[in-house]
């Protein structure tokens, strides 16, 4: 079976799942959200296609029995964490928690690839909302699948370095466009009082973490280049996986633009960055002692 043909296979079966998670959640849960949603899915997928296709030949697009056994593992061990910490509720206009587990689909894509980190986080979403009661949300599920896909294009880069410092100048980049985008209009109404509040300190998180963040960098790079790595990787993934969710509710939801960017994606990405810039390095600097001692 030819990789495209896999590649295909896995966005299919996990709209799939989309519809039986949607159909298991019962009469009192939140439904699929009206049509607007597939309109989203579609753009996600045909994005992520256009990226494999351009890239397709290379290894970190093959699919064995070996991946499949990761999106298994990951999947799973994404879905049952974020089911527990889904209760650690954050101040949002949506179900948003603070999930350190969002480390798992980081991990799992940039160790074994864009494929098992798409599947892990989406799936692994689908199974964390389905276990809380939560409903189906497909642009959170896709932002998930993103979380966990665009930390394993690293494997598409023969010179780790190189990419690294023009992923650095990324993240620096978004970090600005986020914190700006906040402080445009960062006085709204507060998402569980509704009595207009200011949420600049968001635009502030999103500066000091983003510079801290790029500090580690250079400090994790001195002692292990793949620690670095993989943090940058990380924070790109959570900027433009929950952008894009956040972006997809200002029609899915009638959202202000304003009403996404301080009512969703701060409260989400933020603490995400935060989660995935501690957990993520030791995860992969475990991994990394362990095929070390397996001579692996």
């Amino acid at each position: 079976m030819g990789k495209g043909l896999k590649w295909i296979i896995v966005l299919v079966v996990f709209v799939a799942l989309l519809f039986v998670a949607s159909a298991l959640m019962g009469p009192d849960a939140d439904k699929l959200q009206g049509v607007t949603w597939v309109w989203f899915t579609a753009l996600a997928m045909v994005i992520v296609y256009v990226v494999y296709l351009a890239t397709s030949a290379n290894e970190a697009w093959e699919v064995g029995t070996r991946e499949v056994v990761y999106m298994a593992i990951g999947a799973a061990l994404y879905g049952v964490l974020s089911w527990i910490f889904n209760t650690i509720p954050m101040p949002s206009v949506s179900n948003v928690a603070f999930r350190p587990s969002i480390a798992i689909p980081i991990f799992f894509g940039f160790v074994f690839g864009p494929v098992v980190g798409f599947f892990t986080g989406a799936v692994g979403n689908i199974l964390g909302d389905f276990l809380t009661g939560w409903g189906v949300y497909p642009a959170w599920d896709i932002a998930n699948g993103l979380i966990g896909f665009i930390p394993g294009l690293v494997l598409l880069f023969a010179n780790k370095k190189k990419s690294l410092n023009t992923l650095t100048i990324v993240f620096v980049v978004l970090t600005l466009l986020s914190a700006i985008a906040i402080m445009l209009k960062p006085v709204v109404p507060h998402p569980w009082t509704g009595e207009e509040a200011d949420f600049s300190f968001w635009a502030w998180g999103f500066l000091i973490g983003g510079a801290v963040i790029i500090v580690g960098r250079y400090v994790l790079a001195s002692v292990n280049e793949d620690l670095a790595a993989v943090n940058i990787w990380g924070a790109v993934g959570i900027i433009l996986g929950i952008g894009f969710a956040a972006i997809a509710d200002i029609w899915i939801n009638g959202y202000s633009l304003a009403t996404a960017m301080i009512g969703e994606f701060a409260p989400a990405a933020g603490p995400n960055i935060l989660n995935a810039m501690i957990i993520t390095p030791i995860l992969l600097a475990a991994y990394q002692a362990v095929q070390a001692r397996s001579g692996r």
